[in-house]
């Protein structure tokens, strides 16, 4: 992580070198070049970054007592990607949801803590285009199977700040002592950067320096580079 040792090149190259390593020092500048972008940490969007992001298991035993206490109709769905078959969303409908979504032929539901239409997509953009409805043999819930207009149908974000595609991001498996932990299952980001090969990050670095047309610049990299080999 330091730069060539003069007397391996010209006086001249030499002190440029030095001069440059100085300005912008050789460990900033293999960083610049060769590392992706840092990753966010995540950020809970409904105001209790533990109960989203966290691993300690807080089910809301009393969800169904709420949703009674509300006093609206309403029956469960299953936000369902035709595509993949990924479960993106539980949520609740009642009749307007339902009317709304056959009209619209997006996913519409009903939110149970506002009380009020929930159009997903409305206010974030990610919409779920309806490509068909099922319900269930009791008819007291329904499917809805979707296509995301976008990546994304959660409210949360992951690590790379994109919108989930699930709002089902986490697995439940005891540990050792019986309890039960959460865990995050997030496949890596298909859209950030992933870190080349050794081989790669070599050429590559050599070739931005000599892009921006600076040979000494690039012959600061190669010796950086030589040195963490």
């Amino acid at each position: 992580e330091h730069a060539a040792t003069p007397h391996r090149l010209g006086p001249s190259v030499a002190r440029d070198l030095n001069t440059r390593a100085r300005r912008i020092g050789s460990a900033r500048l293999w960083h610049a070049i060769s590392l992706p972008a840092p990753l966010v940490p995540r950020e809970a969007m409904g105001g209790n970054r533990e109960l989203e992001e966290g691993a300690g298991l807080q089910l809301d035993w009393t969800k169904l007592d709420k949703v009674a206490s509300k006093h609206c109709d309403v029956v469960p769905v299953v936000v369902q990607d035709s595509r993949s078959g990924a479960v993106l969303i539980c949520a609740y409908a009642n009749e307007a949801a339902l009317e709304a979504t056959f009209k619209q032929r997006v996913a519409c539901l009903w939110s149970t803590s506002r009380n009020e239409l929930w159009v997903k997509g409305a206010t974030s953009g990610d919409t779920l285009d309806l490509d068909d409805v099922f319900i269930n043999c009791e008819q007291n819930s329904l499917v809805y199977k979707v296509t995301p207009r976008r990546k994304g149908a959660c409210h949360t974000k992951d690590q790379y700040g994109n919108t989930r595609v699930s709002c089902y991001y986490r697995r439940v498996a005891p540990t050792a002592s019986g309890s039960l932990q959460l865990s995050h299952a997030e496949p890596v980001c298909p859209e950030c950067p992933v870190p080349p090969a050794p081989e790669t990050v070599n050429r590559a670095a050599l070739l931005i320096a000599f892009a921006a047309g600076s040979v000494s610049a690039a012959l600061l990299t190669a010796a950086v580079l030589r040195q963490r080999r």
